[in-house]
């Protein structure tokens, strides 16, 4: 039998003999299609490899020990900033055909980054950037170590994306927030004027409040209706003109 060298492995089956198949070198053309071919069907969305199907055959297609897996966050989500996230992942790994005894000699590091707000992202998934950046920022560092061509991983697309927000926007109050304050304060007979005005809000254009801030009222207010005897005097008196 011939001599099996590090990138050539045996298979076998029931009905052949075995048989040699040559492991690409990670600088020949095939390499990208032998790497997504140790995917799995469900490891990939309309061809495209999942982030965690990836991170499974790292170190098979590799053949390597992975050192660390680490996020940075780069910029958190403020309304000054759209909302946007932007994370950074690192890996560490060691190549197990070097320096086997003492892997930290020869440990490579890759870096991915990725950016997320609301104008590049899917809406279901629009409220969680800082998520959905790790999972992108991760991909990406993957794709770049295993040095996978013209591949995009599935997370890092957007189908249903809001190309002209409006005040629905994870930056703003939502009508959903304002039609719920409205029934709220109607039970409550409260004037929602005078409550924003009371919490250091303004009342003047309702969509100019914050999505955030929209989340502490709602809050309030259900907090008043738990105990009614809660209800400051001076807000007392629904009027439906605030909107």
């Amino acid at each position: 039998m011939a001599k099996k060298d590090k990138n050539t492995e045996i298979v076998s089956n029931e009905t052949t003999a075995e048989v040699s198949i040559k492991i690409p070198k990670i600088t020949d053309l095939e390499w990208t299609d032998y790497v997504l071919s140790l995917l799995s069907d469900d490891e990939k969305i309309s061809d495209n490899p999942t982030t965690d199907g990836l991170r499974r055959i790292f170190e098979i297609a590799l053949n390597c020990k992975v050192i660390s897996s680490t996020t940075t966050i780069a910029q958190s989500p403020d309304p000054n900033n759209e909302k946007r996230a932007t994370v950074v992942h690192s890996i560490a790994y060691a190549l197990n055909s070097e320096s086997p005894s003492r892997p930290e000699l020869n440990v490579i590091t890759v870096d991915g980054a990725a950016d997320v707000y609301w104008g590049n992202c899917d809406k279901v998934y629009r409220n969680h950037p800082v998520a959905v950046a790790e999972t992108r920022a991760e991909g990406r560092a993957l794709r770049r170590a295993l040095k996978l061509r013209k591949v995009v991983a599935a997370e890092e697309l957007s189908k249903d994306i809001d190309d002209n927000p409006d005040a629905n926007t994870v930056s703003k109050i939502s009508n959903a927030q304002i039609n719920f304050i409205d029934i709220m304060a109607q039970r409550l007979n409260i004037n929602v004027s005078k409550l924003l005005t009371e919490n250091q809000l303004s009342a003047d254009n309702i969509y100019n409040i914050s999505h955030d801030d929209a989340v502490n009222i709602i809050r309030l207010l259900s907090k008043y209706q738990q105990n009614t005897s809660e209800i400051l005097d001076n807000i007392v008196g629904y009027s439906g003109d605030w909107k």
